[in-house]
């Protein structure tokens, strides 16, 4: 049935504002007819004439734009006995034929193209294609096309079964087509195949019918599934009541639609074999068996032949019941095997759509982190033009005092603030560039261990003298001990160290699984090219250490006499 369903979406998926960029009058006036044509769903005949002439009037011009656009009118004119596949082919043809500045041509070809892979359930394509029309029927505020996009993506996601999100997409088709005030007959008609609820079906399929007198196709399919309920409800009056009002429109409004005839007439034929009359059910059917040879293999085909082997059946008829029975059978052991087919498929576009929308909210996140770290960094960066700023009109409010007190003092005192301004438009640079924050923090850590051994010295010599307590100097040098220790600071290098030399510690440790995590520190500050003095200060031992300490890492790195430990490692 969605077979059926799907052409008369498409074509009434037109807009009748014209946002296409005029490219020549006379063919963007006749392509304004038809856009009007569609959306007022009217049946002019007059259509396939109009088409003609652009197609015309393209290929006269040798405008590849042009002549993609033809292509799009004439696909969905003759999309409803077209072979998906060459649609399909004549589509892409012509989306590539596109510039990129001319979205709005991209997007609709793109929502043909769905529609097309939707036919053949490549639904995955379907889903990729419409994500690319939707936002740009959105930039040009389109509710009439944006109505019928979402409409299309709720008949993907019901074909592969998830149906909480084809009612979600619906209700966005439905908000879309109301702000362009069109008709929601089949949001209606589509809401009723997803509800769960008698009641609210019969309800929802009243609804389209009421909403869709111009549309025949949708409503026609309204009338055929109200006359099923109301047969399986053994109402057989109100079944053949709609039944005959679907025949009515067929037969006014598109007598030679005969894929709605066979639909039409399989139910008139149940609902007469649940009464009992089996000649009339029998004849309809092999009516509707002789039509059907024009659409063979359709789903459609195991109910003809299941009702005809069971009237054959109840009227004695053995033989022909069993021929029937036989028909049946493979009719329906062929759709079986295509519904299996067709569960891989439908498995595998849940999957892939599942894995792009998890990867589309990972960016969305990401994108949202790098925002926050951008606030972050910029109120920090804030807040440092605001202490320097504070800073500078200290010194700037002293100096002003110390001039006033003599010239000398005041010449002195300017000296020192443009020193002072140098530093901070230094360090305002060196925060841009993280290696030498990194440079810069290790030699701070490095003066200041050289301050808390020259204090642990003074101590020293304080108490030797008798100048000052025994166990004050105990608990500076335990204090001092605690912080040469530098454990607090070698975490906070090492988080900052891996942000600018990400896996360098991974690489080493692959390097020699027996370096221990004094030996990745001296490494690191090799790394940032720190000299022995320094990295002996910043370590607490001696420069004769750090050379020995050196020589290990060489051997367990396998090193070789001419190899060159600094050149290995910042090579890392």
């Amino acid at each position: 049935m969605f077979s059926i369903i799907y052409v008369h979406i498409c074509n009434a998926a037109i807009q009748s504002e014209y946002h296409f960029r005029i490219e020549d009058s006379t063919f963007d006036s006749i392509a304004r007819l038809v856009l009007t044509n569609e959306v007022n769903r009217a049946n002019d005949t007059q259509v396939a004439g109009w088409i003609g002439k652009m197609k015309d009037i393209a290929s006269r011009s040798g405008n590849p734009v042009l002549d993609a656009r033809s292509t799009l009118w004439q696909i969905r004119s003759t999309q409803l006995n077209a072979n998906p596949d060459s649609c399909i082919a004549l589509l892409e043809k012509a989306r590539g034929r596109i510039p990129k500045s001319y979205d709005y041509d991209y997007a609709c070809l793109s929502y043909q193209l769905a529609g097309n892979h939707d036919r053949i359930g490549n639904y995955f394509n379907t889903y990729q294609l419409l994500q690319e029309a939707i936002p740009i029927f959105e930039k040009y505020g389109d509710d009439y096309f944006l109505g019928n996009a979402r409409l299309l993506l709720g008949l993907m996601y019901s074909s592969i079964g998830d149906y909480d999100q084809a009612l979600e997409e619906i209700n966005l088709a439905e908000r879309h087509y109301s702000a362009y005030g069109y008709p929601n007959n089949r949001i209606a008609y589509f809401k009723a195949t997803l509800a769960k609820d008698e009641s609210e079906k019969i309800h929802l399929y009243k609804e389209a019918i009421e909403q869709g007198s111009d549309d025949p196709g949708m409503t026609i399919q309204a009338y055929e599934q109200l006359a099923t309920i109301y047969n399986i409800r053994n109402e057989s009056d109100s079944a053949m009541y709609y039944l005959s009002l679907g025949e009515n429109m067929r037969a006014e409004m598109v007598p030679d639609n005969l894929l709605l005839k066979i639909v039409l007439n399989i139910q008139e034929a149940e609902v007469l074999y649940s009464r009992g009359e089996y000649d009339k059910a029998l004849a309809l059917l092999e009516e509707t068996e002789t039509i059907a040879l024009h659409y063979p293999n359709e789903y459609w085909e195991p109910s003809i032949y299941k009702y005809m082997a069971r009237i054959y059946e109840n009227k004695g008829n053995r033989q022909q019941a069993f021929t029937y029975l036989k028909k049946y059978l493979k009719a329906y052991e062929r759709q079986v095997n295509t519904f299996r087919g067709q569960e891989v498929p439908k498995a595998k576009a849940r999957e892939a759509i599942q894995r792009q929308k998890e990867l589309i909210a990972n960016m969305e996140q990401e994108a949202k982190n790098a925002h926050n770290r951008f606030i972050i960094i910029l109120l920090v960066l804030i807040a440092v033009i605001i202490l320097a700023g504070a800073i500078f009109l200290y010194f700037y409010q002293r100096m002003k005092m110390r001039r006033l007190e003599n010239r000398e003092l005041r010449t002195n005192l300017e000296q020192e603030m443009i020193i002072k301004r140098l530093n901070l438009e230094n360090f305002e640079r060196d925060i841009k560039q993280k290696d030498c924050e990194i440079s810069s923090s290790v030699l701070l850590l490095s003066n200041k261990n050289d301050v808390l051994q020259q204090i642990r010295v003074i101590t020293k010599k304080y108490s030797d003298e008798g100048r000052i307590p025994y166990e004050f100097v105990d608990q500076v040098n335990s204090l001092v001990s605690d912080s040469l220790r530098g454990d607090d600071e070698w975490s906070r290098f090492k988080i900052h160290f891996d942000s600018v030399h990400p896996d360098f510690f991974t690489k080493l440790k692959k390097a020699s699984d027996e370096l221990t995590e004094n030996d990745l520190r001296l490494c690191a500050y090799i790394k940032i090219g720190m000299r022995a003095k320094d990295i002996a200060s910043m370590l607490s031992v001696s420069p004769a250490s750090v050379n020995t300490n050196r020589y290990r890492i060489r051997r367990k790195l396998n090193l070789s006499k001419e190899d060159s430990l600094d050149d290995y490692i910042r090579k890392i």
